[in-house]
């Protein structure tokens, strides 16, 4: 698989999955944008190294160390990619932030700090590069998640929440890009970096290398990329998930009480079979239709 031609931005690409990214696209023949924090007098010796690495293979690099929870500094750096290149293909929203803490001792400021990176950095990226891609009609863009947030996991409240959130963008985010060649998708992988290795056990870590993630990051970014689609990758393994309902029961007007649903719990919590939908609006109209019947509405 190539990515000739194609300008591929990548954040967080100072070290871990972000450098890999960056290395593999660039190998595939992309140009490469490089981006991460400042880490002391506004530069980041690790995105030298990423860049140095690159420049290496004979490749094309920009590197931009800036903190992605500014707009300001958002903004200016894709408006010189733009001016530069002319274009941005893809846009790897990697940066994040990683860290234990028990629910009852998270401050505002690391709440604050998590959405600021997670979240609000994904949004000023996507934004900024969006009218771009809707004229250039074509994009692929990924978000990365984590386990911790599909799944839930202790002391990872605001990890979860941030991570979350970026879910519920890619699911809506698809659907407003589908006309213009746009893809949003998700990725949750898992593998040995400095933010995840204090939390595999040493026996299993050469098991999370980053094969299987480098090669599903070139397939969510490709041509060939599905849309709105959530794909968990680690250890060898690729999976696709998503959110299903599982069979309702349906109550007649005026019957559905609190203690109905206690009676009732045991059979709604796994009912099946399940249901898929494909946006919000199909699971409003379903609700709908199974109500109708009972009021004699016709819904076309």
């Amino acid at each position: 698989m190539r990515f000739d031609n194609k300008v591929a931005l990548i954040t967080g690409a100072g070290s871990g999955l972000g450098r890999a990214y960056a290395i593999m696209l660039a190998e595939r023949g992309a140009r490469v944008v490089l981006i991460d924090r400042p880490v002391s007098d506004n530069s980041n010796a690790n995105l030298t190294q990423t860049s140095d690495s690159i420049i290496k293979l004979g490749c094309d690099c920009l590197s931009y160390t800036l903190d992605v929870s500014q707009l300001s500094e958002v903004n200016a750096m894709v408006a010189d990619v733009v001016r530069r290149w002319q274009r941005i293909d893809i846009l790897i929203n990697n940066a994040g932030i990683y860290g234990e803490c028990q629910f009852e001792h998270i401050t505002p400021a690391m709440w604050q700090r998590q959405f600021d990176v997670d979240v609000n950095g994904s949004f000023y990226l996507t934004q900024a590069v969006w009218p771009l891609m809707k004229v250039q009609e074509y994009g692929r863009i990924m978000m990365t998640t984590g386990a911790s947030a599909l799944f839930g996991d202790l002391h990872q409240v605001g990890f979860s929440a941030a991570k979350m959130a970026l879910v519920g963008m890619v699911n809506s985010l698809a659907l407003e890009g589908e006309q213009y060649n746009i893809r949003v998708n998700s990725l949750c992988p898992q593998a040995v970096t400095a933010m995840t290795t204090k939390h595999l056990a040493s026996a299993i870590q050469p098991l999370f290398s980053f094969e299987t993630l480098t090669a599903t990051t070139a397939f969510l970014v490709s041509p060939s990329a599905p849309n709105g689609q959530h794909i968990l990758a680690g250890a060898g393994s690729v999976s696709h998930g998503m959110f299903a309902e599982f069979q309702p029961i349906y109550f007649s007007e005026g019957l559905c009480t609190p203690d109905k649903l206690v009676q009732y719990w045991p059979e709604l919590y796994q009912a099946f079979p399940v249901s898929l939908h494909s946006s919000g609006e199909d699971k409003v109209l379903a609700w709908s239709r199974q109500s109708a019947l009972e009021h004699h509405i016709k819904i076309d």
